[in-house]
């Protein structure tokens, strides 16, 4: 089976990193995987060459260039199924796909929590009234995403996000490893708005813990970035860089995410994969990481957060703290084997 997945720009967060995780599991299963990215920009595009996927690119689909294109490419292609993961100009890349393979379907995946206000509301609700239509089958990442998509009528299914094996085994290294003498705090992620660095990064600072930063900061505010430097300068920072967290795991004492909202972050998944105990936002895409233990759910209000990060530096609460089994299967072999079965309900049989 050929299926064709598009994409925005290949960049290494998300859906991308679970490809390379996923790659051998979609070989097994038979299916010829093909992966388009968005624009000009695609700095992970080598990854997913390397890991074994055939890479394409066509420009962004905002535009009638872009359109025609992805138009040709799939007619070239003659794919049996069309997955699509972009959000932006979801209604055009649709219909354009309909257009150029009529009886070919499509399945598309929510990846993140969308709650638009104004003229973005009514451009997702435009969208979907024109494309929903074309659509075999709808997937939600997590049970918030799940829920929130029925505000916009549609009804998904639930294949929740993987991470990569390597991960459960750092679970195993993790709960033979000795208690740390400097306790630090992990955080992972690229800087932008929505993940909210700030509100972590000046807990950390209250705190005595060390931090590992792992994340582009291109988008970080001055703020974000001055409190890393002051942190860095106190030889307080172990880390700072776009690199593999999980060396990282295996060594922090606790894993914070502040976002705002996510999908089911892949960052926050592999942390709690690997054993490792964390603070996040109660905010939606991850009040799923409560079925996990030593998660402490909280507002993002700075009070809670210092409060919460002093409560984690201290080693009698950590020596508390148990390792007990993952209450979620998040393998890549669970998740390709759910998709495989959605892909395979979708195309008639021959």
């Amino acid at each position: 089976m050929k299926i064709v997945h598009l994409m925005g720009a290949l960049k290494p967060s998300g859906m991308e990193r679970m490809f390379v995780s996923a790659a051998e599991h979609f070989k097994y299963a038979g299916l010829d995987t093909i992966i388009v990215g968005q624009g000009s920009e695609h700095p992970f595009a080598h990854e997913l060459e390397t890991a074994g996927y055939r890479v394409g690119t066509v420009p962004s689909l905002r535009t009638a260039a872009g359109a025609k294109t992805w138009a040709t490419l799939l007619k070239s292609e003659q794919p049996d199924l069309i997955h699509i993961h972009t959000e932006g100009a979801f209604g055009l890349s649709t219909v354009a796909a309909k257009v150029a393979l009529p009886k070919t379907p499509i399945i598309r995946t929510i990846h993140s929590y969308f709650r638009p206000q104004g003229k973005a509301l009514l451009s997702r609700r435009a969208q979907a009234f024109v494309a929903d239509r074309f659509v075999k089958q709808f997937i939600a990442v997590s049970p918030d995403v799940q829920e929130n998509e029925r505000a916009f009528k549609r009804d998904p299914s639930l294949i929740l996000n993987w991470v990569e094996d390597k991960f459960f085994t750092l679970r195993d290294i993790r709960a033979d490893l000795p208690k740390s003498d400097f306790p630090a705090a992990v955080i992972v992620g690229n800087s932008s708005h929505i993940k909210n660095h700030a509100l972590a990064l000046r807990a950390v600072k209250a705190s005595n813990l060390d931090l590992y930063f792992h994340g582009d900061e291109t988008g970080a505010t001055a703020e974000e970035k001055a409190i890393l430097d002051e942190l860095q300068a106190a030889g307080r920072l172990r880390h700072r860089g776009v690199s593999d967290p999980g060396e990282s795991l295996l060594k922090a004492s606790v894993f914070l995410m502040p976002s705002r909202h996510e999908g089911m972050p892949i960052a926050l998944s592999e942390a709690l994969v690997a054993g490792v105990p964390a603070i996040v936002n109660n905010a939606p895409g991850m009040r799923w990481s409560s079925q996990f233990p030593n998660v402490m759910k909280i507002r993002a209000n700075q009070v809670e957060w210092n409060r919460a990060l002093q409560i984690f530096s201290s080693p009698e609460f950590r020596s508390k703290l148990t390792m007990a089994p993952a209450p979620l299967d998040l393998s890549a072999r669970r998740g390709v084997s759910e998709l495989v079965a959605a892909y395979r309900t979708a195309v008639p049989a021959s």
